[in-house]
């Protein structure tokens, strides 16, 4: 008998310790999550703008991670920012995104935070959607996917 009240109490000990340890890490992951929603919106809203506003590829390759640069090529992009122009017309205005960011963890890479967004654009001949999804690298953002959606004006 008193061999299982200890048991008991040692398995009490151990459930308190991981709800604490859950409760905590929730607390965490929501109070870090708010901060990075915020600041990875911010930088959206920031330079998307500069970007798009004269489809500046050097401005755009400022902006992109390494993992980016590993997958899109120069001539890619170079294709990209010289089709773009001529297919929406002059910019006109910026309307803001919506998204978020995500913090992934695992045991193998470790802490990975990212961000997806789509931006809302109006240019002279239509408007774009252009979905953003950014990493994080030592507290800074940068681009890791980039694709505009263009819908013909009606």
């Amino acid at each position: 008998m008193v061999i299982m009240n200890k048991l008991f109490i040692i398995l009490g000990v151990i459930f308190l310790f991981l709800i604490l340890t859950g409760v905590s890490l929730i607390g965490y992951f929501a109070f870090a999550g708010s901060r990075l929603d915020a600041s990875s919106k911010a930088y959206v809203d920031k330079n998307i703008p500069i970007i798009i506003t004269n489809w500046s590829k050097i401005d755009f390759e400022q902006q992109t991670s390494p993992e980016f640069r590993k997958k899109v090529s120069d001539d890619q992009i170079a294709q990209l920012f010289a089709m773009l122009p001529y297919k929406l017309g002059a910019f006109r205005s910026y309307e803001g995104c919506k998204g978020q960011a995500n913090i992934n963890v695992s045991t193998k890479g470790g802490e990975l935070i990212t961000a997806s967004y789509v931006a809302y654009a109006t240019f002279q001949h239509g408007k774009a959607e252009i979905q953003v999804k950014l990493i994080q690298e030592e507290a800074n953002w940068k681009i890791l996917y980039f694709y505009v959606n263009m819908k013909p004006l009606k």
